[in-house]
């Protein structure tokens, strides 16, 4: 899985925005999807501009606190939002999906995500919790390799196959998934993406 970075630096940050200050919210939205790179916080789908984006708070106990706030807050896609758990309680302890070591406790394998460990509690209740594993977003990760397979065995050389990786984001979608099929660096691929 990825591990986005939470940093008091951030926009968000450094603007006091509130989720509780309605005229708060788009720039909090826009704020977090600049900092996922684009990406849905927990399928790591790239978000479209035709996306219907929320702002998830990642434990549904403090939202409407004073604990809610920046190091809750994740942009993901609706549908994946609306299809969490409304408790978190029976997913305790959990992993935090800003936890630097996240991807040294959660792996992508054979289609799936799965602790590396497995004893690990923690990390196998955020995979449940999120629902990464849900059959509709496991088949469009899937889907997505295809397409990727499909395009790498299109191009004659593997320069132009990473040429056309970054010609279009959502190509970059599923990353960890990318990563572990592909080899890629989707960090880099990112970067490259950005900077045309």
């Amino acid at each position: 899985m990825r591990y986005f970075r939470k940093e008091n630096t951030s926009a968000i940050v450094s603007g006091n925005l509130s989720y509780e200050n309605v005229s708060d919210r788009n720039k909090i939205r826009k704020a977090l999807i600049k900092e996922q790179s684009g990406f849905c916080a927990y399928s790591e789908r790239y978000i479209k501009h035709t996306d219907s984006v929320d702002i998830e708070h990642f434990d549904p106990r403090e939202k409407n606190t004073t604990n809610d706030g920046y190091y809750n807050w994740y942009a993901t896609l609706h549908w994946l939002n609306s299809h969490k758990p409304k408790f978190i309680e029976p997913f305790l302890p959990i992993l935090i999906p800003y936890d630097i070591d996240i991807k040294d406790r959660i792996k992508y394998e054979d289609g799936i995500f799965v602790p590396l460990n497995a004893d690990d509690i923690e990390a196998q209740n955020l995979i449940d919790f999120l629902g990464v594993n849900k059959a509709e977003v496991y088949s469009d990760r899937a889907k997505h390799i295809n397409r990727i397979r499909t395009l790498k065995a299109l191009c004659a050389d593997n320069d132009l196959f990473l040429r056309k990786m970054i010609e279009d984001q959502d190509n970059l979608s599923f990353a960890t998934a990318l990563e572990s099929v592909f080899e890629l660096d989707v960090d880099d691929l990112i970067e490259k993406s950005l900077a045309l």
